[in-house]
């Protein structure tokens, strides 16, 4: 059962999906946080497949649009790291409201893997169990590395959406780094090993900080995992983590 569900906000309204399992009793919920970029349903439909995936093995799932980016309110320049990290504390308290969670797992992928660390950081005793796809512990030094064009009024241009100069100053700022560690609960890390957005020597520094986590790693996979059979793979890779 696929659930529309909005969240408001004092800046905003997010909207997502809920998929829950039509099954009677108390079951795991993923909270899922897309990347740079992306949106709810992620490249090449990465999110709403694994939804349905979790769906079909009695496992609930909550995704929903960042502020800025998909179909939540404001343009994609609205749009911080520390906003997305206020925000993604919101969908989490959301996640909480709901009766039939068992258990709550927070994922996130790229830069939606960084800011799950953050929200981890600090809300580790509501959270079961953390999920990393290729996370972004390097956002700041891709920003830095890059040479954006700019448009009049001083943002970045990407393609047709602008980045705003305050996400830059916002994440320089950033050390995605310290007190990660304080989140001693179960940590699966799953990265391809032909990413070339996020190099998976950021995942195996991850690795060296979480105390209880294991890394997996999928041969010529992509950084969004673009291929069936890596796909079938990494989610089943993923119930079983959720599910143990």
């Amino acid at each position: 059962m696929q659930i529309y569900k909005e969240l408001k906000t004092n800046e905003g309204i997010l909207r997502g999906y809920l998929h829950q399992p039509d099954i009677n009793g108390k079951m795991p919920l993923v909270v899922m946080y897309h990347g740079f970029t992306g949106h709810k349903g992620e490249n090449a439909f990465l999110f709403t497949q694994f939804s349905r995936y979790l769906c079909d093995n009695n496992i609930a799932s909550l995704r929903f649009d960042f502020l800025g980016s998909g179909e939540s309110d404001h343009d994609f320049k609205y749009m911080t790291f520390s906003k997305e990290v206020e925000e993604a504390k919101a969908i989490l308290t959301l996640a909480k409201t709901f009766p039939f969670v068992r258990k709550i797992i927070v994922m996130g992928l790229s830069m939606g893997g960084a800011v799950a660390t953050q929200v981890a950081k600090e809300r580790a005793s509501e959270i079961d169990k953390l999920i990393l796809w290729a996370p972004a512990g390097n956002i700041r030094e891709i920003i830095e590395n890059s040479h954006f064009s700019t448009s009049e009024n001083g943002n970045c241009d990407l393609g047709g959406i602008e980045l705003s100069s305050l996400f830059i100053d916002d994440i320089k700022e950033k050390d995605l780094w310290t007190g990660i560690d304080q989140f001693k609960k179960p940590v699966s890390i799953h990265h391809g090993s032909n990413d070339t957005a996020v190099p998976l020597i950021i995942s195996e520094k991850y690795k060296e900080i979480y105390q209880n986590c294991k890394l997996h790693i999928y041969q010529n996979g992509t950084h969004t995992f673009t291929n069936v059979m890596i796909r079938n793979k990494l989610f089943a890779d993923n119930v079983k983590f959720i599910s143990d």
